[in-house]
């Protein structure tokens, strides 16, 4: 629901979907303890069986996926907006991911208190997707400990969340040839629909590679559009209309590792933010078929209008 709506800002869906994301944020306004400055949860498993678990880390990440979508659902709808303040102090107060040291590295710990390591899923690095609570804009430790979680879990092939741990690893900067090298392995082994061979839980995994391709070549975590992050510069690769967080609709090409032909359809006209295709050049937006602003720096934003199409040229 919460990618579904920062995808489109479908305000149709947006009021569908209000009363649910509410009620999720009612239970865990109730349920979360308040100790010594921070808010932590008490009985709840990380994994079927796994007992009772103090802080979960993906709920940790659940839980501020789903107050970061009724805040921003709230402020775009004008619902219940006096008790955005409420939802903002548990977001700054929740508990930090737990870690641990595993083979001298700092790596995620599955709980506060309880499981520590589960050896045969990857539910330890999906408070990183699908709960979207780390992204290359999240401190430099939080991506380091990231990094080294995937690199000690290696979950590549798994019969429950291959399709999460792809795309963790590309949205905390995993090394690139890897992913992709693995991702090939990973489609030799599935039918032709996606689904993993030989596995009764292949619809949980039946995404995984579309999804992986796509966050590759156009990732917008956080409401910032990176092109071909997930690619090497030697790798070529084109692609039309991905659709991005704030409703956009992307279209990019890399050859001979340069970026061209770079376009975004603005569908609800929201402030579109891209990291810089080339960052030591400035860029010229064409707007509609017109030449309009200049800007500069590793980082751009400008402001949109509803159905306009943007152009973005390096000068």
């Amino acid at each position: 629901m919460a990618q579904q709506w920062r995808c489109t800002y479908n305000e149709k869906y947006g009021k569908k979907i209000y009363p649910y994301a509410l009620a999720v944020v009612n239970f865990w306004e109730d349920y979360l303890k308040f100790e010594n400055g921070r808010f932590v949860i008490y009985g709840d498993a990380i994994h079927e069986g796994s007992g009772n678990d103090k802080n979960p880390i993906l709920s940790l990440g659940l839980i501020r996926n789903a107050f970061d979508l009724i805040l921003d659902l709230s402020s775009t709808l004008k619902m219940d907006e006096n008790r955005q303040e409420k939802w903002k102090d548990i977001l700054d107060k929740l508990s930090d991911f737990p870690i641990q040291t595993r083979n001298n590295k700092d790596v995620f710990r599955y709980t506060e208190k309880g499981v520590d390591w589960w050896p045969d899923n990857g539910l330890g690095i999906q408070h990183i997707y699908p709960s979207n609570s780390i992204n290359l804009d999240s401190r430099p430790e939080l991506l380091t400990r990231s990094r080294n979680t995937i690199d000690e879990m290696k979950r590549w092939k798994d019969n429950n969340t291959s399709s999460s741990f792809f795309m963790a690893a590309i949205r905390v900067g995993y090394d690139p040839s890897i992913v992709l090298n693995e991702l090939h392995e990973y489609a030799l082994r599935t039918y032709p629909n996606g689904f993993q061979l030989n596995n009764p839980h292949g619809i949980e995994n039946s995404c995984t590679v579309a999804n992986a391709l796509n966050e590759m070549l156009c990732m917008s975590a956080g409401n910032v559009i990176r092109l071909f992050n997930g690619l090497s510069k030697k790798q070529n690769a084109s692609f039309e209309n991905i659709r991005a967080w704030g409703a956009f609709l992307v279209s990019a090409r890399l050859k001979n590792e340069v970026v061209t032909d770079v376009q975004i359809v603005s569908e609800k006209g929201r402030l579109c933010t891209m990291v810089n295709p080339w960052p030591d050049k400035k860029v010229l937006l064409i707007r509609n078929g017109k030449k309009s602003d200049i800007l500069n720096g590793t980082r751009i934003s400008f402001k949109t209008v509803p159905n306009e199409i943007v152009k973005l040229q390096a000068l």
